[in-house]
C-alpha cells in the first residue's frame, strides 16, 4: 500500500468521466503533510467530486497553493473560528448534494473505496470508514555511549576483517551482527566508532517466510504545555457539553480533567461551575463527584500509610543508631 503513496499517479477526474452519485467533499485544514497532493489525486480518482469545500483555519504551509491545481475547489476563510466543530458546521451548511463526504487531509483512498462507502451510506445517516494506520515518520535515534547502534549502515576496512571472518560459522549470527562485529573488531585490535552521517531506516511491514504481523506501534510526541492544555481542555469540555456520561465519554473526560488539574489550569470546583449551564450538568456532577471523591479518599489513605511508614523508618533508624553508637 505504501508504494501507491509515492507513485507518480496520473490525475483522473471521476466526476467528469462519470458524475453519477456526485457528492460535495469537505476537508478542514490548517496544514497538511508531504502527501497532500497524492491524497488529493486519490480523492478525485475515487470520488465523483461535485465540489471540494475547504475550511482554511489559517494555513501555515503550501496547502492552498497545491489546491490551485485541482478543479472545483471552494475555499472558505475560517481563521476567526477557534474550533474544528464550528468549521465543519459552516462547511456542512454549504453542501448542495444529497450526500457529502468528510475527509481528513492526511487520508489516501485506495481503489474501489467509494463504491463500498456509497453502499454503506445508503443504510445510515452517518457512516464511518474503517482505516489502516500508515506510519511515515522521521525519528532520529539517540545513543548512549555503550548502546548498540542498530544503524543498518556501516563502513569497514577489509584487512581488519581478515582475522574475524574465519571465526564466523554458519550458525547463530542473525540480526545481532551489529554487536558481534563491533565487539570482534575491538577484541582483535581494531577500532570501532560512530559517524555523524544519517540514513533513513525504514520501519514497515514486509513479506517474510515466517508469519509475522505488526500489532502495536507506540509513538510519543513531546508536546508543548500550551498544546497539551488546549487538547485536554477541548476534549473534556466538548464531551461534557454535548454528551451525557457513559462508558465511552467518562474515561476521556476523567483523564483529561485529571491532567488539567495536574497542569494547574483548573480545579474540580471551577470545572463544575463552568458546566452548570450545560444540558447534562447534573449527571456529570454525579459522575465527577463519584470519581474524584473516591480518588481523594484513596490519596488520603496513601498519605496516611506514607506517614506511618516514615515514622516506622525513623524509629528503626533511632534504634539502629543506639545499638551501633
Amino acid at each position: 500500500m505504501i508504494a501507491h503513496l509515492f507513485s507518480q499517479s496520473t490525475f483522473t477526474d471521476r466526476y467528469i468521466q462519470n458524475p453519477e452519485n456526485a457528492v460535495d467533499v469537505l476537508i478542514p485544514i490548517i496544514h497538511t503533510n508531504e502527501l497532500w497532493k497524492e491524497n488529493l489525486i486519490s480523492i478525485y480518482r475515487e470520488i465523483p467530486v461535485k465540489r471540494l469545500l475547504i475550511s482554511d483555519g489559517g494555513c501555515i504551509d503550501d496547502s492552498l497553493d497545491i489546491l490551485k491545481h485541482f478543479p472545483r475547489v471552494e475555499i472558505f476563510d475560517h481563521k476567526s473560528y477557534k474550533s474544528l466543530g464550528y468549521c465543519l458546521r459552516k462547511l456542512m451548511e454549504e453542501v448542495k448534494t444529497e450526500h457529502f463526504i468528510y475527509l481528513h487531509s492526511d487520508v489516501f483512498l485506495p481503489r474501489g473505496w467509494f463504491e463500498v462507502m456509497w453502499k454503506s451510506g445508503q443504510q445510515y445517516d452517518w457512516c464511518e470508514s474503517k482505516h489502516i494506520n500508515t506510519y511515515l515518520l522521521d525519528i532520529e535515534a539517540t545513543y548512549a555511549p555503550n548502546e548498540r547502534a542498530l544503524s543498518g549502515a556501516q563502513i569497514g576496512k577489509k584487512r581488519s576483517f581478515d582475522k574475524i571472518l574465519p571465526l564466523i560459522e554458519d550458525d547463530f549470527l542473525y540480526r545481532n551482527e551489529d554487536i558481534i562485529f563491533s565487539e570482534l573488531i575491538k577484541r582483535t585490535g581494531g577500532t570501532y566508532g560512530r559517524s555523524d552521517s544519517l540514513i533513513y531506516h525504514e520501519i514497515m511491514n514486509k513479506r517474510s517466510q515466517w508469519k509475522r504481523a505488526v500489532t502495536k506501534v507506540r509513538m510519543e510526541v513531546d508536546k508543548s504545555p500550551e498544546e497539551e492544555v488546549r487538547e485536554f481542555d477541548m476534549q473534556a469540555r466538548g464531551l461534557v457539553k454535548y454528551l451525557p456520561p457513559n462508558d465511552q465519554t467518562m474515561p476521556s473526560v476523567f483523564l483529561s480533567l485529571q491532567r488539567l488539574i495536574e497542569l494547574k489550569v483548573t480545579t474540580i470546583d471551577d470545572f463544575k461551575k463552568w458546566m452548570q449551564p450545560t444540558p447534562y450538568a447534573r449527571e456529570w456532577n454525579q459522575a465527577i463527584d463519584s470519581r474524584f471523591t473516591r480518588m481523594s479518599r484513596v490519596r488520603i489513605e496513601l498519605e496516611k500509610l506514607d506517614s506511618i511508614f516514615r515514622v516506622f523508618v525513623h524509629q528503626v533508624l533511632k534504634v539502629l543508631k543506639t545499638l551501633f553508637s
